[in-house]
Formats: C-alpha cells, sequence, structure tokens
C-alpha cells in the first residue's frame, strides 16, 4: 500500500486536487507496489493515478507534465517496506561475527535493491525471484552496486553458501542488455577467491563494460568471534602485493579501452602492502569512495590542498591526541609530519582493537572501551574523535558507549571530526 503523506502547495497533484491520505492503487495502468515503482511511473509525460480516498472511494487523477518533472507528492514511509534481508551464509559474513549483546540494527542482515539503488548498499541478488528481477530490467534502477565475490558458478555458490548463487553472470549480462549499470564488489578470503578465480572473476566483469562501471577489490575482515564459523585465512603482504598486481593489469586494459581504470584495490590492501596509494587519478571520479575506495588519497589531497590554502600557522599553541586504527597510522604519522600547522602539537595513538580483535585494523571499528583504556594516559588539550567511529547521528559508539560519557570520563574535550582532510586540517588550526 503505497500512502501520500503531504502534497506540496502549488504543486501539480495540489492543483488536481490530490490530499493527503490518498492511497494510490495505480499509476498508468501499472499496479504501484512501492516508492521505486512510483519514481519510475511518475517520469512519463502524461501520468494517469487511481487513487482510493479517505472514504474507500476510487477516482482518476489525470496530469500532463515536462517529462522527468516532479508531481509534488510525499509519500508515507509505508511506500518502501523494511529492507528484504540475505538469504546467503557466507563464510566471511561480518555480521555473524559479531558478539552477542549489541544493539538490535548491528545484527540485520539487509540485501535488498531497491536499498542499494536509493543508498548505494551492496546486494548479491541471491533473494530476488524471477518476477522479481524482471521488475529490476522493467524499472531499471541505475546504478546499482552488487557483491560479486566471484563469478564463477560453483565459486560463488561456494563462497555465499547459497546454491542459488550461482547464476549471477546471467543476471549481470540481463542488467547489461537493459543498458542497467552497477558497480561491484569482490570481498577476497585468500585460498577462496583470489588467484585464478579473481582473473577469471575480473576478466568476466570486465566483459560486461560499460555496463560494469567498476570493481572494488576488499580483503576480508575477520573479527575474533569466529567459533563454529568457517576457517578463513587473514591477507600477508604477499597475498596483497598479489591482488594489487592483478589489478593493475586490467587497469592497464581498461585505461587504455574506456579511458579509466575500472578496478581498485581497497585501501586495506594498500595498507597490508605497505604501499603509497596512488595517484587521484587511478581513482577516476572515487566512485567507491564510501567502500574503503581512495580514501587515503583524496584525505591527503585535500589535507595537503588546505594546508597550502593558507598561512599553516594556528593562532593558538595547543595539544591534540589523534587516535586512530592501526593500518591508518603509518599514513596520519606522515601526513601530521607534512602538513599539521606550526604550533599545534600532534600526539598519534595507534588504537589496537581488542575488543573485535586487532586482525580489525580499521578506524571505524574502534569502540569507546578501547579508547578509554589506550588513551587513560594521555596528556592534551583536546581529542579528535573520527566519525565512522560513531552511529549515524553521532551519539553512540559501537559498544553502546554515547559520546557525552565517554568525554566525561576521559576528562578532556572531545571533538567529533569529519573523515574529510580540508575539514581535518582546519579542525588541527582550532577553525
Amino acid at each position: 500500500m503505497v500512502t501520500i503523506s503531504s502534497v506540496e502547495q502549488g504543486s501539480q497533484a495540489a492543483r488536481r486536487g490530490i490530499k493527503a491520505g490518498e492511497i494510490i492503487l495505480s499509476i498508468n495502468g501499472e499496479k504501484v507496489i512501492d516508492n521505486i515503482d512510483y519514481q519510475a511511473l511518475t517520469a512519463e509525460r502524461h501520468v494517469c493515478l487511481v487513487l482510493q480516498k479517505e472514504d474507500g472511494s476510487a477516482r482518476e487523477v489525470d496530469i500532463i507534465k515536462s517529462a522527468d518533472a516532479a508531481l509534488g507528492i510525499t509519500l508515507a514511509n509505508d511506500a518502501l517496506s523494511s529492507p528484504r534481508l540475505c538469504a546467503n551464509n557466507c563464510v566471511f559474513c561480518f555480521v555473524d561475527q559479531m558478539p552477542p549483546g549489541m544493539r538490535a540494527s548491528l545484527y540485520v542482515k539487509d540485501d535488498d535493491w531497491r536499498y542499494s539503488l536509493m543508498m548505494g548498499n551492496f546486494i548479491t541478488l541471491t533473494n530476488v525471484g524471477e518476477a522479481e528481477f524482471r521488475r529490476i530490467l522493467q524499472r531499471k534502477p541505475s546504478p546499482l552496486y552488487i557483491s560479486v565475490h566471484a563469478t564463477g558458478s560453483n565459486d560463488r555458490i561456494s563462497i555465499l553458501n547459497n546454491p542459488n548463487a550461482g547464476n549471477i553472470m546471467e543476471r549481470l549480462r540481463r542488467l547489461k542488455a537493459e543498458e542497467i549499470r552497477f558497480h561491484c564488489q569482490v570481498v577476497l578470503c585468500p585460498g577462496l577467491n583470489d588467484g585464478n578465480v579473481l582473473r577469471n572473476t575480473l576478466k568476466d566483469l570486465y566483459s560486461l563494460r560499460p555496463a560494469a562501471l567498476s570493481v572494488a577489490l576488499v580483503p576480508v575482515g575477520l573479527t575474533r568471534f569466529r567459533d563454529n564459523l568457517p576457517a578463513v585465512k587473514t591477507f600477508d603482504r604477499e597475498k596483497a602485493e598479489e591482488v594489487i598486481a592483478l589489478c593493475e593489469e586490467y587497469q592497464q586494459y581498461s585505461v587504455k579501452e574506456y579511458g579509466d581504470y575500472f578496478a581498485y584495490p581497497a585501501d586495506e590492501l594498500i595498507s597490508i602492502a605497505s604501499l603509497q596509494p596512488p595517484a587521484a587519478i587511478a581513482y577516476d571520479n572515487y566512485p567507491q569512495l564510501e567502500n574503503g575506495i581512495g580514501m587515503l588519497r583524496l584525505f591527503e589531497d585535500s589535507m595537503r590542498a588546505e594546508r597550502a590554502s593558507g598561512s599553516g600557522i594556528s593562532n593558538s599553541a595547543r595539544t591534540v591526541c589523534i587516535p586512530c586504527g592501526t593500518s591508518l597510522a603509518p599514513y596520519m604519522d606522515e601526513w601530521l609530519r607534512s602538513y599539521a600547522p606550526q604550533n599545534v602539537k600532534t600526539i598519534l595513538v595507534p588504537i589496537i582493537n581488542t575488543f573485535f580483535g586487532s586482525t580489525v585494523t580499521v578506524s571505524g571499528l574502534i569502540t569507546a572501551g578501547d579508547l578509554l583504556a589506550q588513551l587513560k594516559d594521555v596528556q592534551a588539550d583536546e581529542i579528535f574523535i573520527c566519525e565512522t567511529m560513531l552511529n549515524d547521528d553521532l551519539t553512540m559508539f559501537l559498544d553502546d558507549v554515547a559520546f557525552a560519557d565517554f568525554e566525561k570520563q576521559m576528562g578532556i574535550p572531545c571533538t567529533i571530526i569529519k573523515n574529510k582532510g580540508e575539514e581535518f586540517y582546519r579542525s588541527l588550526l582550532g577553525a
């Protein structure tokens, strides 16, 4: 059921008498299931809506407008149901590696193509039946974000532990035929989908260009909470170097043929291999930045540019403590030495993740408990806390410690810093 929650004053819908509380039964003769249908069907020049009034009677409203012009209707929350859940049992699933007793939202395994379109969530398409897949082809959502992991049928079935996972290439080819574009990711597990399996995966995905826009190669993340889960290895430097070398092969093909790099190793792989991130050009326009692709390069470049645009001298001398993940620490140390403003002393503290385990090295999974334990002897005027350590409204750490309580326990003013180099530098200046 798709209910209208409000109508913009003066809009096309308002001029035709459409009111909040009415239910959209169909548009141009097609049943409206959710917000995706509504957006697609109202993009036409002629829109015929069948509405159910609050008294239960139905009426028809015809609207002629410019193509893609909005009607001025806002839909209620019921226009998009709760996320469809994952049907897989992936050997590397991070949700399965969460400790018990945390907030409920951390255990939700969503796998919904609608949220992939609207929010960039990665999906596997294994919980989409044929009828729903035909709806995807009909609605032409672009771009989608698809977790591939392996294109070989048996390889993917084994990794996702789902007998319905083997038809990924058939479905990707159908998306391409309908000119639906997609970004891909491959979560790499040494011995399972690297080596020749990865080579074949990259070859298959490259054959789907230009519909296949990019592919991110991300190393598996393992916590200490893996009791009764399959044995999975972590990446070492040699294995990371092998993946990066293979990635560079396909980058060379893509630059020659399409003018972009197509395949991108995650920042974590670059860190494991103890390499400097490539130049910004190798990330094109950062199509998978939120997936940890190119953050190191973008952060340094923007921090350096912000430093070059000003005097480089803070108005007040002070000491700032900067805790971060152990994978980021070597890069942050170099950036602080190169770009930190004068009059500001920085104390960099690499935080060992005892909550999830030392193999988890990213800043975004650091808990308040680890910060409190490892910063207890820090003497500073201010502590920078990266926004990625907190929930969406920046009030709570992963271990359900409130930011306000954390700051009170530390006894030192704490500042939440956005994960952007220019804002990080301005915060160092005291701006």
